[in-house]
């Protein structure tokens, strides 16, 4: 008997060729300003990173897989999950699909909603960024209550 397992799905246009676009979560300069509260180093194959999200507390080894530039990153979790972020390039815009699957534990469809919430707020705040120079704090919005500590 097999068993289902969620897979979350989230994609949006954002108006910069793919090259910009891939460079925003690459460069950890850049990833700063719209996702995480830091990075230990830039996305290249076969890196180990460490980065902590903008909660107090968050934090999480990132071991990239395959980094090819303006096209694609192919990152693991520390807990094994992985997670592909691909960029089509559209010309003068580049459509972010971001895919994670492999959820496990006791109720992997609630973690694949909280998931795909998570990561449709990441596609908006590069894109806010990106198309308009406005670093969204979008992440401090959706936990409202949460400790933040010096993250911001």
């Amino acid at each position: 008997m097999s068993t289902w397992t969620p897979v979350v799905d989230v994609s949006l246009l954002v108006r910069r060729p793919s090259a910009e676009v891939y460079e925003a979560f690459a460069d950890p300069g850049i990833i700063r300003k719209f996702w995480l509260a830091h990075s230990s180093g830039r996305l290249e194959t076969g890196a180990r990173v460490r980065w902590a999200f903008k909660i107090a507390g968050a934090e999480t080894d990132v071991e990239v897989i395959a980094a090819e530039p303006g096209r694609r990153l192919d990152l693991r979790w520390d807990d094994g999950q992985p997670l592909t972020i691909t960029f089509e390039d559209r010309g003068d815009a580049t459509v972010v699909r971001i895919r994670v699957a492999e959820f496990g534990g006791d109720e992997p469809a609630a973690v694949a909603v909280e998931t795909m919430s998570g990561f449709t707020l990441v596609l908006a705040s590069v894109k806010m960024l990106l198309e308009h120079g406005i670093e969204g704090d979008l992440m401090y919005d959706r936990f409202p209550d949460a400790d933040y500590a010096d993250a911001r």
